[in-house]
């Protein structure tokens, strides 16, 4: 008979905070012990316990506050998106969240814009979005199109409702050929007051601001999209498996 392997220490201690997490030893925003205070309980590693916490707050668990602590996020305030990718359909769903426009596609100058959709002239369609998760806002997102794409999305009406995307609906009614694929790029900035304002999150506060261009079969770009997150309600989870032959 095979004996079971240990988990790793930072997954017992991950299990442990959940636990106590979930039973309420902490309440809604109540401080998680320090890292000096668990490993001295624990009797582990300051890198142990790193491995622990960026698991519990990629689940949504708790939250870190520089200078202050870790804090306890309980079932009844959680609201935190976790989202996990691994081909292009899940990049382009949105499971168990609700779109808001906040601005419908409004012909603009923007010269990164249009050569990011490699137009001709500087004009390009700009729409607003906003997505909510158990009816809290966690990201804007400021949608690029084409004058002509814009346009058409305008006057035929085709803007997404409840769970779908700017890009789905796209793909349905006005696009001629399917997206294909996407580049991306994920950094962390400052948050925009007027962005702020829109995600819960202070001026200035870190967020996570995500660009991506969207290519349709013919390696065109379709749509450049750059989103906002507040990183106390989204986690981004990739996957990637090695190709065998």
């Amino acid at each position: 008979m095979k004996q079971r392997r240990k988990r790793p220490i930072y997954q017992q201690l991950y299990a442990d905070i959940r636990s106590a997490i979930e039973e309420g030893r902490f309440g809604d925003g109540g401080r998680i012990p320090t890292e000096a205070e668990l490993q001295q309980e624990y009797g582990v590693s300051r890198h142990t316990l790193r491995q622990a916490f960026q698991d519990l707050v990629a689940e949504g668990l708790v939250y870190r506050v520089p200078g202050r602590g870790t804090f306890a996020i309980g079932p009844s305030k959680r609201g935190h998106y976790l989202r996990s990718i691994g081909s292009i359909e899940e990049l382009m769903a949105w499971t168990d969240t609700e779109i808001e426009v906040l601005r419908p596609p409004e012909t603009k100058t923007d010269a990164k814009a249009a050569m990011r959709l490699g137009l001709s002239s500087d004009e390009v369609a700009v729409m607003v979005t906003r997505r909510y998760y158990m009816r809290v806002p966690f990201v804007v997102t400021h949608v690029h199109l084409s004058p002509e794409v814009g346009g058409r999305m305008k006057s035929e009406a085709s803007i997404p409702e409840g769970s779908g995307t700017v890009l789905g609906t796209l793909e349905r009614s006005i696009l001629p050929y399917p997206v294909a694929g996407v580049s991306q790029d994920i950094t962390a900035v400052s948050a925009p007051p007027d962005i702020s304002a829109l995600v819960n999150c202070q001026p200035g506060e870190p967020i996570l601001y995500v660009e991506r261009t969207y290519f349709d079969i013919n390696d065109d770009p379709v749509e450049w999209a750059t989103s906002h997150y507040n990183p106390r309600r989204y986690s981004y989870h990739l996957e990637l498996r090695r190709k065998m032959t």
